[in-house]
C-alpha cells in the first residue's frame, strides 16, 4: 500500500515596504489615501506646495492649471522614494485633468520609483482619465490603478482601499516568483 504524504512547503513572502503619497484639495483625496496607508499598512505623506489652492481662487487656478497641464513644484519629502518597493500616488481630478502639484511630483519622481500604484477621486467623471494621464507620465507602468467617485469615497473609502491594495500586492509579489 502506497501512502502519499501530504507536505506544504512554507515559503516566507517578503512584505512589501510601501509608502502612499498624494494631494488633497477638498479632502477626499487624503480619505481614501489614509484608507490605502490604513490598509496596505504603508507610510503617508502629503504633498504641500508654496501657492495655495483653497478657496474660491484656488479652484479658479487649479482649473486653469490643469487645462493647460501645467506642473507646480511641491516641498521636499520626509522619505526617500528610493527606499519603498511600492509608491501609492493619488491625485484629485481637476478638469478631467492631474492636479498640478501630482503632475509636478510624477515628473520630478519618474526614475526614482520602482513600483506605482495609482488612484485618482473626482466628483462625478474624469478620474478614469487621470489615472490614464499619470500612467503616461510615469515608466514603469503602474501595477494597479483605482478611479473612484467622491460619493463612493465618502460612504466607505475602506473598500475602494483594499480592492486597490489587494490588485497592487498581488502584482507585486508576481514580479518576484
Amino acid at each position: 500500500m502506497v501512502r502519499a504524504l501530504h507536505v506544504e512547503a512554507v515559503i516566507p513572502q517578503r512584505q512589501a515596504k510601501a509608502l502612499v503619497v498624494f494631494f488633497s484639495r477638498t479632502g477626499t483625496n487624503r480619505l481614501l489615501a489614509e484608507s490605502i496607508a490604513r490598509v496596505c499598512p504603508a507610510d503617508i505623506e502629503e504633498l504641500r506646495e508654496a501657492r495655495s489652492h483653497a478657496g474660491a481662487l484656488g479652484w479658479l487656478r487649479s482649473g486653469y492649471e490643469a487645462t493647460y497641464r501645467l506642473a507646480s513644484p511641491t516641498s521636499p519629502l520626509r522619505s526617500r522614494l528610493e527606499a519603498y518597493d511600492i509608491v501609492f500616488v493619488g491625485s484629485p481630478t481637476w478638469n478631467r485633468a492631474v492636479s498640478s502639484p501630482v503632475r509636478g511630483f510624477l515628473r520630478a519622481s519618474a526614475g526614482k520609483l520602482k513600483c506605482v500604484a495609482l488612484f485618482a477621486t473626482c466628483a462625478e467623471h474624469g478620474a478614469e482619465d487621470v489615472v490614464a494621464e499619470m500612467a503616461g507620465i510615469l515608466q514603469p507602468r503602474p501595477l494597479a490603478t483605482l478611479a473612484a467617485r467622491e460619493a463612493e469615497v465618502r460612504l466607505n473609502s475602506d473598500v475602494q482601499a483594499r480592492e486597490l491594495v489587494r490588485r497592487t500586492l498581488g502584482a507585486w509579489q508576481i514580479t518576484f516568483e
